[in-house]
């Protein structure tokens, strides 16, 4: 009986023992997860960073104006340019294109969807509340 104890300690002693490597072991792999992503948030933060900075420089009131000078060929507003809003046209009335091509084929007319119909005396169950 002494031997079966000793067995028996000798294998709960080797359990706890692999119990807590296996904890320790877990612990240093989380903890070497958490400086990866660590990294990689100071990494994301620097990047977003230098995207700002170069949306700086690319903004520039100068370089816009230099581009838009070059490229887009502005010109200045005229006086008889600016109305007032009572002065702008009415906008134009919204067509339906559809609807005009269904009245053509005489399709236009309203059409009665069918009621769903609630059999209760039939024997299989219906998706709904019974």
């Amino acid at each position: 009986m002494i031997r079966f104890l000793n067995v028996a300690a000798c294998g709960v002693l080797v359990g706890s023992a692999v119990y807590a490597y296996t904890i320790k072991y877990e612990t240093i792999y989380r903890s070497e997860q958490l400086a990866k992503v660590s990294h990689q948030i100071k990494a994301e933060r620097d990047a977003i960073g230098v995207l700002r900075a170069e949306w700086g420089y690319l903004t520039r009131p100068d370089r816009l104006q230099t581009l838009s000078d070059k490229y887009l060929d502005l010109q200045n507003a005229k006086p008889d340019q600016i109305v007032d809003f009572a002065a702008l046209p009415d906008r134009p009335q919204k067509v339906d294109s559809i609807g005009r091509k269904l009245e053509a084929l005489g399709l236009d007319e309203p059409t009665s969807t069918p009621a769903i119909r609630r059999d209760t005396t039939s024997s299989t169950p219906s998706s709904g509340a019974r």
